[in-house]
């Protein structure tokens, strides 16, 4: 495995992208300092310029080189102070240092310190930020394994780090530090009450955010998406409301006590019946979304159903990521 850290950090060097875990899922990350290095991220991943990237450091110590912290320093490290390194991002007012093409021209930057030993290992020995966005095609469902990198941009990447299944299995929490009363743009696992139990105030309710021009990551209406047609039913119902025909998928949040009732409901054979976790645990759930979504989206189904968490805790990311991930089959 460490060699695999020294053969990403050869190619990051030379101005390449490299796959690497971190605990939320999978990054593709480049020399965030090397402008042409950040456009190789585009050109693998075909994803728009006008789509912010996050920059990743190895320590708070990183902060001031790269981040104007003059407006927010007070907040900004009690966010530090509390989660760092964890899946949590700030955006901050950035130093000329940072090239535009990371921060799509923003004045503004998104940063965070991962909680992975190996991509923290890369940025110790390289010494410098890595953009790294999800390491996917564009719009696809994010990778939480290093099998799933590899059968979605193998041929376009030159060193994938296998760190495992990523532990926490959604992207980051977005925090907007440059207000004046701070906003969570992305949900994710640090969630409103822990923010503001941190800062000692209350932040802004989040709000879900669809844009065209995002300020952050994961604010497209369409994002997330597998190619096989999905459809979402509500928390708790065992019946869909969509008529189906072909081979359907039912996904659930935990394991049913009837797995042949809920087969028969969804007109569908009992090995098509799947669930996230045992027995509903909102974070094993979050964890396995993405893997699973995946996984059914190569086997053949002609429609995947999903059940929508609870909207409580992390569930408002997962449930935010399911939302995006069906919006391509609701148009």
């Amino acid at each position: 495995m460490r060699n695999d850290v020294f053969a990403a950090v050869r190619e990051l060097e030379r101005g390449g992208v490299v796959a690497l875990p971190t605990e939320t899922v999978y990054g593709l990350a480049a020399n965030a300092l090397d402008e042409v290095a950040v456009g190789k991220i585009f050109e693998v991943k075909r994803r728009p310029l006008l789509n912010p990237l996050i920059l990743h450091i190895f320590d708070d110590s990183w902060v001031e080189r790269y981040a104007d912290t003059a407006d927010c320093a007070a907040r900004l490290w009690k966010i530090i102070n509390s989660f760092w390194p964890g899946p949590i991002t700030a955006i901050v007012k950035k130093k000329a240092i940072i090239p535009a093409i990371v921060t799509a021209g923003s004045g503004s930057v998104a940063i965070r310190c991962p909680n992975h030993e190996l991509f923290r290992e890369v940025l110790r020995i390289c010494d410098f930020p890595l953009a790294a966005p999800s390491a996917n095609p564009f719009g696809y469902v994010s990778p939480t394994t290093a099998e799933q990198v590899k059968q979605t941009l193998g041929d376009g990447i030159k060193v994938i780090v296998d760190g495992g299944p990523c532990s926490v299995g959604l992207e980051s929490t977005i925090l907007d530090m440059t207000q004046s009363v701070p906003k969570i743009l992305r949900p994710g696992a640090i969630t409103a009450d822990a923010i503001s139990s941190a800062l000692g105030e209350k932040i802004a309710d989040y709000e879900p955010i669809v844009a065209n021009n995002p300020t952050a990551s994961g604010q497209l209406k369409r994002h997330y998406c597998t190619h096989t047609k999905l459809v979402l039913f509500p928390h708790g119902n065992r019946k869909p409301a969509t008529k189906a025909s072909g081979k359907i998928a039912a996904v659930l949040n935990g394991k049913p006590v009837s797995p042949g009732e809920i087969a028969e409901n969804f007109h569908t054979a009992l090995e098509n019946i799947f669930w996230l976790s045992e027995d509903g645990d909102a974070h094993a759930i979050a964890r396995n979304l993405f893997a699973m979504l995946q996984r059914l989206d190569g086997g053949g189904y002609g429609i995947i159903f999903c059940e929508r968490p609870l909207r409580m805790g992390i569930g408002i990311a997962t449930d935010d990521r399911l939302l995006r991930a069906a919006a391509k089959f609701n148009d």
